[in-house]
């Protein structure tokens, strides 16, 4: 294989952690080129196997500069030592997605491993504050690739984030760290977060996709992301993703009026539609959408149905419906992307 296609190559293994890490033992070219793949989201493995939470930490804090890693060992038990032997690779650099709550999380659980007597994961601990103040730092310095942050209060892990555990992060208002940000997702069970970071779209001018994937939802919520959307013009991805929605028949889904003009990506999830006429009005005015998506949706009625059937969306290439839908906007769908409703039985 021609080295100058094995990058392109190693990138479509990006979410295929065992096989990048086949990759690596084929020889240094291999090995130098999946390395940044596989280290460009190494958060996304705690969820599939807790070890990782400590590791990862403990390889980043061995790359700390010599007398910082000094001072550092120095609070260490002897016997833990050996944990931050200096990495071959600078591997916080690769990073591209900063999930800060996958990486506080980390942090707890490697100040859990350094000391067993901290029983509770809720539990703070003298050694958490100093790990944390490095890893970030390490983050903020060093990470130059980073395009894709998501603030979450918790992933079903065991620990939900506060206000206190972002306070740190603060500090990154100043400088470039938060422009690099292309990718902008909020996962979250409690509104409360959301006052936290009205700041952050003033902070993040280059934001291109925006996602909030909440438990719940109510009329706060609507007005809280109508009103972070109106802070970006250039908005092409926007999906919206609730969890636990009760049927009531006055929510009110945001706007995306201030974005009509540049989404291309619209997927609203497990969303009620019923009083949203307006917001369906306002999604057949993005005349350069390719790809749509209601998923477990509920009130798509035909009136609705048909501002979307006879708009003009001169790209639109794929249409996604999961869920009970008119026959209308089915044939529709079926029309601009069979694959989506290919049915097995008349194959």
């Amino acid at each position: 294989m021609h080295f100058h296609i094995l990058p392109f190559v190693i990138e479509c293994l990006s979410k295929d952690k065992s096989s990048l890490h086949s990759c690596i033992q084929v020889n240094r070219l291999w090995c130098r080129t999946a390395i940044p793949v596989l280290w460009s989201d190494p958060f996304r493995y705690v969820t599939e196997d807790k070890e990782n939470f400590p590791e990862i930490i403990f390889i980043y804090l061995g790359s700390l500069e010599k007398s910082a890693k000094q001072k550092f060992l120095s609070k260490i038990p002897d016997d833990k030592k050996y944990l931050f032997k200096t990495p071959t690779f600078d591997y916080v650099k690769f990073l591209k997605h900063f999930n800060y709550w996958m990486v506080v999380g980390s942090i707890k659980e490697a100040a859990r491993t350094l000391n067993f007597q901290l029983f509770y994961f809720n539990d703070d601990h003298p050694l958490e504050g100093t790990i944390k103040t490095h890893i970030v730092n390490l983050i903020y310095v060093r990470s130059l690739r980073l395009d894709q942050l998501t603030i979450a209060d918790h992933y079903g892990l065991g620990h939900f984030l506060e206000e206190k555990d972002y306070k740190p992060f603060k500090w990154v208002r100043n400088g470039n760290f938060l422009k690099q940000i292309k990718k902008l997702s909020f996962c979250i069970d409690y509104a409360s977060l959301y006052k936290i970071f009205s700041w952050m779209p003033d902070h993040c001018p280059n934001v291109k996709h925006l996602k909030f994937r909440l438990k719940t939802f109510n009329d706060s919520d609507s007005s809280t992301i109508t009103n972070v959307l109106s802070k970006f013009n250039d908005i092409r991805t926007f999906k919206l993703r609730i969890h636990y929605r009760g049927y009531k028949d006055e929510e009110i889904l945001p706007s995306i009026a201030n974005n009509i003009h540049s989404l291309t990506t619209i997927v609203f999830r497990n969303c009620n539609l019923k009083n949203n006429k307006n917001l369906i009005q306002e999604i057949t005015q993005c005349k350069g959408l390719i790809e749509l998506k209601f998923l477990l949706c509920t009130g798509l009625t035909i009136d609705k149905a048909n501002l979307l059937i006879h708009a003009n969306f001169p790209m639109l290439k794929s249409v996604e419906l999961w869920g009970d839908y008119c026959d209308e906007i089915v044939n529709w769908g079926k029309s601009i992307s069979p694959q989506f409703y290919d049915d097995p039985e008349d194959a």
